[in-house]
C-alpha cells in the first residue's frame, strides 16, 4: 500500500467517526501505511480505539477503489498531510481530536504558527466590517496569519483584509478544497489559493453540507493560538467554534458592539461569561508575550481621550457615510472591481453598495466602468 492511497482511506475513514483516535494509533503506529497494516491483535492494544473503527481499519486494506481516486486528488493539486508530517499544523496537532490527514492546496508555512482565528456573523454590520479590518490590519503587522473559514460577513473581511496587507491567511472548508462555497467567494477562494492555503478534512469534491461546519470549526480555532469574535447571534456557527476553542485552551477575545443590534448578542455574552474585551490590537497582544512584537506602522487613532475602536454605529449620518466611502475606496483595484466582489467584501446588501457607490460617482471619487466594475479616480 502506497503512503498516499493509506492516507486517502485513513481521511475518508476518519470523517465517518465522531472523534476518530487519531492521536493514539499515530503513537502506536507512527504512519497511515502503518495503521492500515497493524493486523487485529495490533489493533487491540491502542487505547481506545473502538471495535467498529478497528473493523473498519482491517476492512480497508482490501477497498481497490482509492488508488483512482487518488489520482483524481493529485490532478487537482491536492496535497494530503497526515498527522506525522513536518507541514501539518502544530497548533492543530495539539487539540483533543486532530484529524488524522489533511487536504491542502497553497503553502502552510511556518510562520503560519504564530495565528489568530477570526471569525463573526455572515450577515455582518458596517461596524463589524470596520473592525474587523482594523483588528486584522493590525494583526497582521504584528506577523500573524489569519485563519478562518471564508464564509460570507467576517470571515470573508478577514481574509481579505490580511491579503490587501500583504499577509497570510489560511482558509478552513467545510467543502473539498476543490469546491468553492459561497459561489461568490470564487475571486477570495483563487486570492487565498495564491498567497496562503485552502484546508479541509473532507475528500474533495465534497459539496457544503449543513453537517459539515460545526465538525470544520475546531480546525479553525485548532489552527490558532486565539480566536477573536467580531459579530456574533447568541445561537451560531461562530458560538460552536467559541466552545471549541474553550475545549482547546484557546484564548477567546471579543470585540463590543451596538447594543442594539442582533449580532452583537453573541459577543457580549462571551464578554460577560469572561471572554477578554478588545478595542485594539494591543488587548490581544498582551495575552501572548512569549511571540514577541514587531514594530507596527499601525498606530491606534487619537480621539479626545475615547477607545481608539472602530466609530459607534450612532455616530453622526454624514460622518458615517464618509467613514463607509473611505473604506469603499480601499477595496478598490487600479483596473476596477466588480460590484458583487464588494458586496462580499464588506458584507453590506446590495442596495446600500448601490447607494454609496452612486455617491463616491457624484463625488467623482470613482468611475464606473463596462460589466458593473468601480474604479478609484484617486
Amino acid at each position: 500500500m502506497t503512503p498516499g492511497i493509506a492516507r486517502l482511506k485513513l481521511a475518508g475513514l476518519a470523517i465517518g467517526c465522531n472523534r476518530f483516535p487519531t492521536r493514539a494509533l499515530f503513537q502506536a503506529f507512527g504512519t497511515p501505511v502503518a495503521i492500515l497494516e497493524a493486523c487485529p491483535n495490533q489493533l487491540r492494544s491502542v487505547s481506545g480505539l473502538q471495535p467498529e473503527i478497528m473493523g473498519r481499519l482491517v476492512a480497508l486494506r482490501q477497498d481497490p477503489s482509492a488508488g483512482k481516486q487518488l489520482a483524481s486528488v493529485e490532478a487537482k493539486g491536492v496535497r494530503l498531510l497526515s498527522f506525522e508530517d513536518e507541514e501539518y499544523p502544530g497548533n492543530l496537532r495539539e487539540i483533543p481530536d486532530p484529524p488524522p490527514v489533511l487536504f491542502v492546496r497553497g503553502r502552510i508555512l511556518p510562520e503560519d504558527e504564530r495565528a489568530i482565528a477570526v471569525i463573526g456573523s455572515r450577515k455582518a454590520s458596517a461596524y463589524g466590517v470596520a473592525a474587523c479590518h482594523r483588528l486584522v490590519r493590525a494583526l497582521v503587522d504584528q506577523g500573524f496569519s489569519i485563519v478562518s473559514g471564508m464564509a460570507k460577513g467576517v470571515d470573508a473581511a478577514a481574509h481579505w483584509e490580511a491579503l490587501e496587507r500583504d499577509g497570510r491567511t489560511l482558509a478552513v472548508l467545510g467543502t473539498g478544497v476543490d469546491v468553492v462555497y459561497p459561489k461568490a467567494n470564487r475571486p477570495l477562494f483563487e486570492s487565498i489559493l495564491e498567497r496562503g492555503a485552502l484546508l479541509s478534512e473532507f475528500l474533495p469534491g465534497t459539496e457544503p453540507f449543513a453537517k459539515n461546519f460545526p465538525r470544520r470549526n475546531r480546525i479553525i480555532s485548532g489552527m490558532a493560538l486565539g480566536v477573536l469574535v467580531v459579530e456574533a447571534a447568541e445561537r451560531s456557527g461562530t458560538m460552536i467554534t467559541v466552545r471549541t476553542a474553550l475545549e482547546q485552551g484557546r484564548e477567546v477575545f471579543a470585540v463590543p458592539g451596538d447594543i442594539r443590534s442582533p449580532v452583537s448578542r453573541g459577543t457580549h455574552r462571551l464578554i460577560k461569561d469572561g471572554a477578554k474585551l478588545v478595542e485594539k490590537v494591543e488587548d490581544i497582544l498582551e495575552e501572548f508575550p512569549f511571540q514577541g512584537i514587531v514594530d507596527s506602522p499601525w498606530k491606534p487613532a487619537e480621539r479626545s481621550g475615547e477607545s481608539a475602536g472602530p466609530e459607534p454605529e450612532d455616530q453622526g449620518a454624514s460622518e458615517k457615510g464618509a467613514g463607509e466611502g473611505e473604506m469603499l475606496i480601499r477595496h478598490l483595484s487600479d483596473e476596477g472591481t466588480p460590484v458583487e466582489v464588494l458586496i462580499e467584501r464588506t458584507g453590506w446588501s446590495s442596495e446600500k453598495m448601490a447607494t454609496l457607490l452612486t455617491e463616491l460617482e457624484l463625488l467623482g471619487r470613482v468611475r464606473r466602468l463596462p460589466g458593473s466594475r468601480y474604479l478609484r479616480t484617486e
